[in-house]
């Protein structure tokens, strides 16, 4: 990724007082997200990298726990939801849109469409359970309030839905949920803490944020009838949540059983915040946490930093080359940004390696490699330059 060609690049500056703004702030006044009206998002190449790649961690992990990957689309009937009961919680939030045939809304939920796919492929045997799937979603909700990425309309997240045979099999989902949450979370590197209701199983993960507006309290586990006294009554934010779906119980779903009888499965849904995953990691690096972006979740390992004029000089695309037949991800910053925001740049976002570009270097065929928190190395030739990425990015070559 050339820096230049992206909109509004020269607006990635990150100033001294970093730390005294808010991440939603930093993510708005850097222009790496953009609202086209209030409340819809749009992501911008760097975040959208960071998205992706927290969102192939959270699959690659409930995928190694056996939820299968599908798509939903986003309009569905408005009867869908109305059959589950929740047409009244949500109705002032609906996005209506009129066809032909009747009402659609743009889906305020995930678990209804589910059931509807299960039910139409009719009643299976209780040797194809659990049923698990996954996907990367949008849910619209036609909110009053916003706050950037924190509370929009437009909520991204991966959603995991299972159809358990019974109390057993749900919880043991359930456990697998947590699980899948703990490693996604270790591996992207958000500190979190959860809550779970020993009754109902329900869980929800939190995370300690300057935008924090949730007391425990207020969590999902506290919808089951249960009463869970949390002593602690400070503010945190929500990660993850998943929660039995009693509502399943209004459609005509079902399962054979051993005997060949008809039973009732049971339904549970799982949400983990793409979104605020991306909130915490901004939140971690503007308070200087160098390594706030970990390998695999960082939209770089290697940043090209180009001083020279000639920014299109055949070395620059030369070695852009070789580093991409080697699997490992780069950009070059050919901004006419100043060297000192060209430098925060790698730093915000712990790029380890900055391959520095100058006239000197093309004078010389010469790369300057500067590691991350390191002092300034120079390399001679195209292979050493290689090598020395390679040991600093630990990235799995191809």
């Amino acid at each position: 990724m050339r820096l230049s060609s992206v909109p509004y690049s020269q607006n990635i500056v990150f100033p001294n007082s970093i730390s005294s703004c808010t991440c939603n702030q930093l993510l708005t006044d850097t222009k790496l997200i953009l609202q086209n009206n209030a409340g819809h998002i749009i992501y911008t190449p760097i975040v959208q990298k960071i998205k992706k790649n927290i969102e192939n961690i959270t699959l690659s992990h409930a995928e190694s726990f056996g939820f299968n990957e599908m798509l939903f689309p986003v309009l569905m009937d408005y009867k869908l939801l109305d059959s589950s009961g929740k047409t009244q919680e949500y109705a002032n939030e609906f996005y209506d849109i009129s066809d032909q045939k009747g009402n659609l809304i743009i889906s305020p939920t995930t678990e209804e469409r589910l059931i509807d796919y299960v039910l139409r492929n009719g009643a299976t045997s209780y040797k194809n359970m659990p049923m698990r799937f996954s996907q990367i979603s949008n849910v619209y909700r036609n909110l009053k309030r916003t706050e950037g990425l924190y509370k929009s309309k437009e909520i991204s997240c991966v959603v995991l839905t299972a159809v358990d045979t019974d109390q057993q099999s749900y919880l043991q989902t359930m456990d697998d949920f947590r699980k899948i949450c703990e490693q996604t979370f270790a591996q992207i590197g958000i500190p979190n803490f959860y809550v779970q209701d020993k009754v109902s199983g329900a869980i929800e993960f939190f995370y300690e944020t300057e935008l924090a507006d949730r007391p425990l309290d207020k969590s999902i586990i506290n919808n089951f009838g249960t009463k869970n006294n949390f002593q602690n009554q400070n503010l945190f934010g929500s990660l993850s949540m998943g929660y039995p779906f009693y509502q399943s119980k209004q459609f005509n779903l079902f399962y054979i059983d051993k005997a060949g009888t008809k039973q009732k499965p049971i339904v549970s849904t799982y949400g983990l915040g793409t979104q605020r995953c991306i909130l915490a990691l901004f939140e971690y690096a503007k308070n200087g946490k160098t390594d706030a972006f970990k390998q695999g979740v960082r939209p770089f390992d290697v940043d090209i930093v180009v001083l020279s004029k000639d920014k299109h000089n055949p070395n620059i695309q030369m070695l852009a080359n070789v580093l991409k037949q080697n699997g490992i991800q780069y950009c070059i910053d050919d901004r006419n940004n100043g060297m000192q925001d060209k430098m925060r740049f790698s730093e915000f976002f712990s790029i380890p390696c900055r391959i520095i570009i100058g006239d000197k270097e093309l004078k010389y065929d010469n790369y300057s490699i500067k590691p991350l928190n390191a002092n300034e190395i120079i390399v001679e030739s195209l292979p050493n330059t290689l090598n020395l990425v390679r040991t600093l990015t630990q990235s799995r070559i191809k």
